[in-house]
């Protein structure tokens, strides 16, 4: 009966006289011609009236009332519209105004109370990395030889050196002697299943990989907005184990993909979907590919008037990377494809409030940190892996590997010219990209070493620049009194061998410490992890 390139939902009134659908994620109703014959119908379609019917965004388009009314929702809040406002019966009268889309509807959200740890704990006697923003990164990284952090709640309270700590009477100790102490990995640029059909699991094997490799905070710059943010929800109401995670929802698509198309043409549109994407749960939007600079532009100064980060996909595309930094975008998500970057190239993004996440692990160019880590490490021997992702999914991933000479690979060359942003002050962070979940992560801090960067310099790649690039650096990112107790002790010292980073002992989110062999919570509290599907 209908049908359209970029329409991705329909909906038939109960008289089968209309048709709500679904094109770059806005409502339609157009009348629905009897007959064996589909007609073409869109946003944009000529031979039958339609009417737009959303403002910011639809979903779960559905009719009732025996077809007089039209339902659908935009994050938590379902809107209305009659089909008589639609679609009036006569003639409209004199100065009679045309249909306006609703502002306010019903709220279904719900409050519900956060899972705060009520942990008192002193960590005692490890060597301490704390990454402090006020420290420069070239004289030690912010490291107490022998210090103590002193936990209350999901926070961190007191860090300094043992010798001169003083614990309140009764507060429970972890001796982390010979131990050194990290701030929890912040993965800027993650992708990864969060659900399926927004069905969200209650065990996600792949967030516990993370957690179990000491990832606590992941931003995932294109997700299903109906999975992503409910999952992020669920984690904080401690419902689900899993990283902090923070998500862009939908990518802001240039590309008429059915389903994925954002169609820009005004500011309006570029506003509409940006506070769809934040009413959805977003902290930020994936600027992405719109064919045109001035759509792209729109994007940039929609989120910029909503307060959220607009994170840019490169493309591999030089002109357009100098563009998005031109722009003002927050990020630059991948690498610029040059092999090596001139004095213009460095002065103009230093002089920029850009951040670079140059995602060494998918590089463009040649082979990239993924196929050179598998190809360098025994991943599937790994025991932490082993331990958190299914068998057949590690072996099959990692057992075979394709081999090429170092000279092949240009995760190091990205990392060197990433380095030399780094030196002039762009925030640098890591982006793992969702290859392999868990170890990533570590990829990306090894590259970035193999680069040239020090480890001290490789490690605030994946704390602090990254809680900076994102934003979050008043709660994430360094080891300081008033920041959440997010950290990972490692049982070798990272600062003299980055590859010490996936070490890990014991890994703390939010106040609670966690064995990473079995994903159990241990001495601040019982709480066991399920059994896996294949254990």
């Amino acid at each position: 009966h209908a049908k359209g390139e970029l329409v991705d939902d329909f909906a038939v009134s109960p008289t089968g006289d209309f048709v709500a659908f679904r094109e770059s994620y806005e409502a339609y109703v157009l009348p629905l011609m009897p007959g064996g014959q589909a007609v073409e119908i869109g946003a944009e379609a000529k031979a039958l009236p339609v009417t737009r019917v959303s403002k910011s965004g639809a979903d779960y388009i559905h009719w009732a009332s025996g077809g007089d009314t039209l339902h659908w929702a935009n994050g938590p809040t379902v809107y209305t519209a009659q089909l008589a406002d639609l679609f009036p019966d006569a003639p409209p009268k004199k100065n009679a105004k045309p249909y306006a889309a609703p502002e306010t509807g019903v709220d279904l959200s719900r409050t519900v109370r956060a899972a705060k740890a009520d942990t008192r704990l002193a960590i005692t006697g490890a060597k301490i990395v704390t990454m402090a923003q006020a420290d420069p990164f070239g004289q030690g990284g912010g490291v107490i030889e022998n210090g103590t952090i002193l936990i209350e709640g999901d926070r961190i309270t007191a860090v300094g050196p043992t010798a001169a700590m003083t614990f309140p009477a009764g507060m429970p100790t972890f001796d982390a002697t010979g131990k050194t102490i990290v701030p929890g990995y912040v993965d800027a640029h993650a992708h990864g299943p969060a659900g399926q059909g927004e069905l969200i699991p209650e065990q996600n094997w792949s967030f516990i990989q993370n957690l179990a490799l000491g990832t606590t905070t992941i931003h995932d710059p294109s997700n299903r907005s109906g999975t992503v943010f409910a999952a992020a929800e669920m984690q904080r109401a401690g419902l689900i184990l899993a990283p902090r995670i923070f998500s862009t929802g939908e990518i802001v698509y240039g590309a008429k993909a059915p389903g994925f198309y954002a169609r820009i043409e005004t500011f309006d549109d570029a506003l509409a979907h940006v506070r769809r994407l934040k009413n959805q749960g977003g902290i930020s939007v994936k600027n992405y590919n719109q064919p045109r600079r001035e759509q792209r532009q729109m994007v940039a100064e929609a989120a910029r008037r909503e307060n959220m980060l607009v994170v840019a996909e490169g493309g591999s595309l030089y002109g357009m990377d100098m563009n998005l930094v031109a722009d003002g975008n927050s990020t630059l998500e991948h690498n610029i494809p040059l092999g090596a970057f001139y004095e213009d190239v460095l002065q103009f993004f230093a002089g920029s409030d850009t951040n670079y996440t140059p995602t060494l692990v998918v590089g463009y160019g040649g082979l990239a940190g993924d196929p050179y880590w598998r190809q360098a490490t025994d991943v599937f021997a790994h025991p932490l892996l082993q331990a958190h992702t299914p068998p057949d999914v590690l072996r099959a991933a990692n057992k075979r590997r394709t081999m090429a000479p170092d000279s092949d690979f240009v995760d190091d060359d990205i990392a060197r010219e990433a380095k030399r942003l780094a030196d002039r002050g762009v925030k640098v962070a890591i982006g793992a990209h969702g290859q392999q979940a868990g170890i990533a992560t570590h990829w990306e801090l090894w590259s970035f070493a193999r680069g040239g960067m020090s480890p001290m310099e490789a490690l605030a790649a994946g704390t602090i620049r990254a809680a900076e690039s994102l934003g979050m650096a008043d709660d994430i990112g360094s080891i300081e009194a008033g920041k959440l107790a997010d950290l990972v002790i490692l049982d070798n010292d990272v600062t003299v061998d980055i590859q010490a980073s996936d070490d890990i002992h014991r890994v703390m989110l939010g106040g609670r410490l966690y064995d990473p062999a079995t994903m159990n919570e241990v001495v601040t509290g019982d709480r066991q992890r399920a059994a896996y599907w294949w254990e």
